[in-house]
């Protein structure tokens, strides 16, 4: 209880703390006006480096290149935040002398009535208050849901660090000291806190991120840039020449830091990227690099190396946003976002924003040129900030054209409609007329066109058919006789009258359909044309498949007509839809006729438990008990021979050895089995093709043989499965085995045996017993029929 009190409490103060510190640096920036203005010192001097786009200095005229000469009506020199920061701000008037010798008195009011503007307000105030809502409400989320995970604490922390620096960079702009302490402490521990947090997330799949060494290093130097940084601020202990160095340093450790966070990323993900963590480091990089490049970039890596920055941080600060939001969708999502599709569409439009950006960029800078002087830094933000709007404004342009244009254009929504009821339709076609009709209908339902007809373009003849005496026919037929060579399935032909849609082919000829011009004399429109093209290419896939199901019928009559031996693949066939059938059958056993005869039987044993009777009714109810156990048992019996429960997975060898077992308990034979270990496992159709051909050479041993021992012999030799059947049982005449009705068992071994491509041999005589020798290929050839067709991918699995 004390350990929860002492807890409670620090909670409580931490708060506190939190609530003040953010109520202070409200009320200076709202108290305290937002000058502007980056200084430098030359020769003992000091000017005007840069200006701030929503600072008050430029709406006082001030502009870059300007002299500070007094500050509160003493000498520059003797202001305490020029000296120390570089900075005019919290001053009341400045004297500032222009370039053109012209000197001016600034004054700048504070209190409440400042004069603050509406986009200083907005880029300062409302943008990092409602980022700082929006963190806080992700802390406690986190905190609800996953406050027993490490990696969710450390981002909750990710979280308040970038939320609290976005939100007190308005009072270091103002030279605030606690503003400059937050800045100066936390900023630099992002990048320590971003590793930390990949280290304790990517626990969970077992990969380390950074070792602990390199870590408490980085978390070490952060400490010392901090503590120098706050001696400085707090302190006159520091000279300002000095904390040039010191800052520089600052700089330097956030570039190491964020240059380290993306070699790592970029290392992980070349090491993973043919794992399953692809797409997680891929997103992590991309989310890493749009976070941190635009603030590295325009911000900090101009200022390590002395030069203004390209663009204020107001604008390069949210990107870092990027970051928290993707972890935080990383650690509460089950699923990843598809990253490749979002950089797909991200090259897609920066490529289409690039020569809009230019020239609107190139325009703003003479209409800017026309009123004042523009730097190249300046060209370089307005290009920028221009190049980020097109390329944010073509992404939302896709987003309205994705959930508002089918509602506003109608059109558009029919066209797809269209193609979902033609989707539906022709998966219930059968046959090309029915597909020709229902094509023909969805075309005349949305297309006022003036013909729809169905044409046979045959190169071999260099014929079209069926076709017309009119001009516009024959035109039409001579056309596509002269691009015939070009013609591809799938692909849509402006015809002289019209479009041509092909749709299927068969060997040389060409299955086409032509549709006439429109009746209202206009032009087919972009989305006509891709509506078209979407339904040939949906007609010409049911047409290939309707043809290889022709030429699938064609290729069984042909075998069926054959007068001697039938194909391997046409036996496989015929023997995978049998024990498709068995299966089912057995399926059906199970389900229905044996649960009701045990439902009957459960039934009669509680009439005969719960009910008197007299001895004579007894026995008989007993008989009838007895009976409905030899049917249940015998239906089991028939489900397992149908098709033994999980006969793949035992492998053969084991599911040889349940035919035996079961054999020796019904016949009266003994059965020596000599199995030897495969060093490969085989496939479910050679397995139940030896599990069929033990069981039905067993099956003729208790009928027909009348023998005392039978020698099975199973192994796997060399790209080949040896079999070999003995028995000491009567024998019979091979010769009269195919003429004998008796013996149809065995001919059906053989065309197993023959399916799969194996030879098989009978060795028997009258009396001396029967011995069957079959040898399968490990690996079976694919056959082709005579259309060119792979066979076996007609085999039900």
């Amino acid at each position: 209880m004390r350990n929860i009190h002492i807890k409670s409490t620090m909670t409580f103060l931490f708060l506190l703390i939190l609530l003040s510190t953010l109520l202070y640096l409200t009320l200076t920036v709202v108290r305290e006006p937002f000058i502007g203005m980056e200084v430098k010192e030359t020769s003992g001097r000091y000017f005007v480096e840069a200006i701030e786009p929503a600072g008050q200095a430029i709406l006082k005229g001030v502009a870059i290149g300007d002299e500070i000469v007094e500050v509160n009506g003493k000498a520059a020199t003797e202001y305490h935040y020029l000296n120390k920061f570089f900075s005019v701000e919290k001053a009341v008037t400045v004297m500032v002398k222009h370039t053109n010798g012209e000197y001016a008195l600034v004054s700048f009011s504070k209190g409440w009535n400042g004069e603050h503007t509406g986009s200083e307000l907005l880029i300062q105030l409302y943008l990092p208050l409602c980022s700082l809502v929006l963190f806080t409400g992700l802390s406690v989320f986190l905190y609800r849901k996953r406050k027993d995970d490490q990696a969710a604490l450390i981002l909750m922390m990710f979280f308040v660090i970038i939320g609290l620096s976005y939100y007190s960079s308005a009072a270091s702009y103002r030279s605030d000291l606690v503003g400059y302490s937050i800045i100066y402490v936390a900023i630099p521990f992002i990048p320590s806190l971003f590793l930390l947090f990949m280290n304790s997330y990517l626990k969970r799949y077992d990969v380390v991120f950074i070792g602990k060494r390199w870590l408490i290093s980085l978390f070490a130097i952060s400490g010392i840039v901090q503590l120098s940084c706050l001696i400085y601020v707090w302190t006159e202990m520091i000279p300002s020449n000095v904390f040039v160095s010191i800052r520089t340093v600052y700089y330097g450790t956030l570039l190491v830091g964020n240059f380290l966070c993306i070699l790592l990323l970029v290392k992980k993900y070349l090491y993973h990227r043919h794992t399953k963590l692809n797409s997680l480091f891929k997103i992590t990089l991309t989310s890493h690099i749009v976070a941190f490049t635009p603030f590295t970039v325009m911000n900090v890596l101009p200022l390590f190396v002395g030069s203004a920055q390209f663009l204020p941080a107001a604008f390069t600060a949210p990107f870092l946003f990027v970051l928290p939001v993707v972890y935080f969708y990383l650690l509460t999502s089950n699923q990843l976002f598809d990253i490749d599709f979002i950089l797909t569409r991200f090259k897609y439009y920066t490529f289409l924003a690039l020569l809009p950006s230019v020239l609107i960029t190139f325009g703003v800078t003479a209409v800017m040129k026309s009123q004042s002087s523009m730097s190249w830094i300046m060209f370089v933000q307005t290009f920028v900030i221009v190049y980020t709007g097109v390329t944010l404004f073509l992404y939302i342009k896709e987003q309205i054209d994705h959930k508002f244009r089918p509602k506003l254009f109608k059109a558009m929504y029919s066209y797809q409609d269209s193609l979902d009821r033609f989707s539906r339709k022709i998966a219930r076609v059968m046959k090309r007329a029915d597909l020709e009709a229902v094509l023909r209908q969805e075309l005349n339902e949305l297309l006022p066109v003036s013909r729809i007809d169905f044409l046979l373009v045959d190169q071999t003849d260099s014929v079209v058919k069926p076709i017309g005496d009119t001009p516009e026919e024959q035109g039409t037929a001579i056309f596509l006789l002269q691009v015939a060579d070009t013609l591809k399935v799938g692909e849509m032909v402006e015809l002289p009258h019209g479009l041509g849609l092909v749709i299927g082919r068969q060997r040389s000829k060409y299955h086409v359909v032509w549709i006439g011009s429109k009746t209202n004399h206009t032009r087919f429109n972009s989305d006509e044309l891709r509506w078209l093209k979407t339904m040939a290419n949906y007609a010409s896939i049911v047409f290939e498949n309707l043809y290889l199901i022709e030429g699938l019928i064609e290729d069984l009559e042909s075998e069926v007509r054959k007068e001697q031996t039938t194909a391997p693949w046409v036996l496989r066939l015929l023997f995978c839809l049998s024990e498709n059938e068995r299966r089912k059958l057995a399926a059906d056993l199970h389900d229905s006729a044996l649960q009701d005869q045990l439902l009957w039987y459960r039934k009669l044993e509680s009439v005969i438990m719960d009910h008197p009777m007299s001895d004579k009714l007894g026995h008989e109810l007993e008989d009838i008990k007895e009976g409905l156990l030899d049917v249940i048992h015998q239906i089991r019996e028939t489900c397992n021979e149908l098709r033994p429960p999980l006969l793949k997975e035992m492998g053969v060898v084991e599911a040889v050895e349940s035919i035996v077992e079961h054999s020796q308990m019904r016949d009266n034979f003994a059965i020596d089995f000599r199995p030897k270990t495969f060093h490969q496992p085989l496939n479910e159709e050679q397995i139940t093709a030896i599990y069929r051909i033990v069981q039905e050479l067993l099956r003729n041993a208790a009928k027909h043989s009348h023998a005392n021992l039978v020698n099975l012999e199973l192994e796997q030799r060399t790209d080949e499965i040896y079999f070999r059947y003995k028995d000491d049982g009567k024998g019979m005449d091979v010769d009269y085995m195919k003429a004998s009705f008796e013996h149809m068992g065995l001919s059906g071994i053989k065309e197993r045996v023959a399916s799969l491509e194996g030879e098989i041999s009978f060795r028997s005589k009258r009396g001396e017993g029967l011995e069957v020798v079959i040898s399968l290929p490990e690996t079976m050839t694919n056959g082709r029929s005579e259309r060119g067709l792979l066979r076996d991918s007609y085999l039900i699995s």
